[in-house]
């Protein structure tokens, strides 16, 4: 039964966006194709939750990245104002993080924990390595931290060396000895949580009776495990996503989840979003030609009120060089007709795609933002301040202790530090506990006892400082100082330049804190929140698109949009990717891969290739992408495209051929 809104969504919202938000109690699938508002759904939902007498308190909505979840918060304030600061809008992982600041005691940790990134957990796993004698260089810490990642958040997922299981196990133990969680533990823990007490699991049932899940498709077992749990008592669940979009397979993310959930939820209220605002009639019938290849997917075909535009152009250049040329000479060409560098995006499969670009924009001074830099909180300043903070705050953090007790250099070496871990493994107590007993014994002796001693009362005189009501920014400008880091800095870089940069990203380092203390909506500014904020903060890049033209690789492009996209490398090997292919034993991801680069353009696509590559000093000659077949000729304005196309070797032999080699 339909109820009258002020909100007039009748005629804000088409006819499917509208069932979409105002279908409100029970499960609900709304399989929401490129570009179709899904965002906009969920914001109209979520004001027409609360226009029905739904208290705001009692909404949850889940999405993926900080920027998703920020833009909803805008969105949602926009339509009810004051009211949606009552409803909770966050991340899978921000979500795990409020359950266990309040519920993580019951787990067996202390209240005030840590959160460990990736580059702590890879540290950790080397320290884990090292305490059960097996040789550093027997495995790659990164790779090992892959699989641990996929053993936590997947059942499923069998290890079969011994030893991995071995380092696992040591992995976690030393977690909880440093009262420490990493970012897979925000969704595992919490599930745990529920399962070992029903209480917790029930008093969340009645604060959050309306659940929203943005970017369904991107979900993995766990977090789909999270929400089933969330929701398995009041059923008003309602999932947004496109199995079509579904890329991130390699971190986790399964599609399946999407039948699982009309499995677990019988009976669910579907509804596809097909109309499309994004991209013209053109290059919606690429991607719709393109896609409906892949079998077991749900059938939609987006479609728009815009008019055809132009046909897709595809260029086939000589060389990687002459690609970045022509692509150059495109966006000059654009940028005279009245288009904005920033209107402009170059994706292309691998990161590695692209030097040719950057170099012949430099070369040209055409300004670009290339995503996959450096982030600011990976800058290792700003980690070694970040560690003496993180310190601080919790004194069993020992990967902070590790990064921070000789840096700068101090006088405790490598054989005292091992000294104290043995001592506080001896003793079941912390490293900061042995550093401690260290010098009121004076264990390591008359030389080294005075460093320690300096160690001590610097970190003791900085946590009384830390803790003081709005003082966080200035005891760390106070630490800084103590410390004397740009001393360090002089003694190891010998270059001003680079001091200054580096010291200059100190201080945006503390303007940050500064201004998070100063914000009103923070109402009880303090150490622990403002780590955590960082850790979260940094799992996504959150910068704002530049003016310069857009670089960026194709999964990172997912959720984004161009008025010109040039899709670069469009050549068998690549897309689809042939390692990808042979591991999967399906080239339907990449197929995927390959509609996502097509719906991000909005007026102008543009799809190159280079006739050869040079890998290692070796001329690779490379072929059109067989996924080009699949697109209608008469969509395509590619001389000799069909040509080329039809005496070339099928994919499959290609394939064959790259498996020999």
């Amino acid at each position: 039964m339909k109820t009258a809104s002020p909100l007039n969504l009748e005629k804000i919202l088409n006819p499917e966006q509208y069932q979409s938000a105002t279908s409100i109690h029970g499960p609900s699938l709304i399989l929401a194709g490129a570009g179709s508002g899904k965002t906009r759904v969920i914001t109209y939902k979520i004001a027409y939750l609360i226009n029905q007498g739904i208290a705001p308190s009692r909404i949850l909505a889940v999405t993926f990245t900080n920027k998703a979840a920020k833009e909803m918060k805008e969105r949602v304030g926009q339509l009810i104002g004051q009211k949606s600061r009552n409803v909770t809008i966050s991340t899978f992982h921000s979500l795990g993080l409020r359950i266990l600041e309040k519920n993580i005691e019951r787990l067996g940790y202390k209240r005030k924990f840590s959160i460990y990134d990736d580059q702590d957990r890879q540290k950790l796993l080397k320290d884990a390595i090292g305490e059960l004698k097996i040789p550093q260089d027997e495995y790659d810490v990164y790779e090992l931290s892959y699989k641990i990642s996929r053993l936590k958040m997947n059942p499923e997922y069998l290890i079969t060396d011994p030893q991995v299981t071995r380092i696992f196990k040591r992995y976690q133990e030393l977690l909880k000895i440093y009262n420490a969680v990493d970012f897979d533990d925000l969704i595992k823990l919490p599930i745990q949580l529920f399962e070992e007490n029903p209480d917790v699991l029930d008093y969340y049932h009645r604060k959050w009776q309306y659940l929203l899940v943005d970017e369904y498709q991107d979900t993995s077992f766990m977090q789909y495990r999270f929400m089933k749990l969330l929701a398995e008592k009041n059923r008003n669940i309602s999932v947004v996503g496109d199995d079509d979009q579904s890329i991130y397979s390699w971190r986790g993310a399964d599609v399946s989840n999407i039948k699982q959930f009309e499995k677990d939820f019988h009976p669910v209220f579907t509804v596809k979003l097909e109309q499309n605002y994004r991209s013209t009639a053109n290059i919606l019938n690429a991607a719709n030609a393109v896609i409906q290849t892949n079998p077991n997917r749900y059938e939609k075909k987006l479609w728009t009120s815009d008019q055809s535009g132009e046909k897709i152009s595809f260029y086939e250049a000589q060389s990687e060089e002459e690609e970045a040329q022509y692509v150059l000479m495109m966006i000059n060409q654009l940028k005279n007709q009245g288009y904005k560098y920033s209107d402009f995006a170059i994706l292309f499969r691998m990161n590695s795609q692209s030097r040719p670009f950057e170099e012949i924009l430099r070369e040209n001074n055409v300004p670009y933002k290339i995503s996959g830099a450096m982030k600011f909180f990976d800058r290792p300043e700003i980690r070694d301040i970040l560690s003496y903070m993180r310190f601080l705050a919790n004194t069993d953090d020992e990967v902070a202790l590790m990064r921070i007790i000789n840096n700068p250099k101090r006088g405790i070496g490598a054989a005292t530090l091992t000294r104290l871990m043995e001592y506080a493994k001896e003793h079941h107590g912390s490293i900061y506990a042995a550093l401690k007993d260290f010098i009121h014994l004076n264990i390591a002796g008359d030389r080294i006892t005075p460093y320690l001693e300096e160690f001590d009362k610097l970190i003791e005189k900085h946590r009384e400082l830390i803790f003081k009501p709005k003082n966080i920014a200035r005891a760390v400008t106070s630490l800084v100082e103590a410390i004397d880091y740009k001393g360090k800095l002089v003694s190891e870089l010998k270059n001003i330049r680079k001091i200054t940069m580096r010291m200059n990203n100190i201080t945006q380092l503390v303007a940050s804190i500064s201004r998070y203390e100063k914000d009103p909506d923070n109402f009880n500014p303090n150490i622990y929140e403002y780590l955590q904020r960082v850790t979260l903060n940094n799992r996504d890049d959150d910068e704002e698109e530049g003016k310069g033209v857009n670089m960026l690789s194709i999964h990172a492009a997912k959720g984004l949009e161009y008025k010109v996209v040039f899709l670069v490398g469009v050549e068998d090997g690549l897309i689809p990717h042939f390692k990808t292919v042979e591991e999967t034993g399906s080239d339907e991801e990449e197929r995927r891969l390959f509609y996502v680069a097509i719906t991000r353009a909005q007026k102008k696509l543009f799809m190159t290739y280079p006739k050869t590559r040079l890998k290692f000093n070796e001329t690779l000659h490379r072929e059109p992408s067989s996924f080009l077949t699949e697109i209608p000729e008469e969509l395509m304005d590619a001389r000799d495209l069909e040509e080329k196309l039809a005496e070339r070797d099928t994919f499959n032999d290609l394939l064959s051929k790259w498996k020999e080699k």
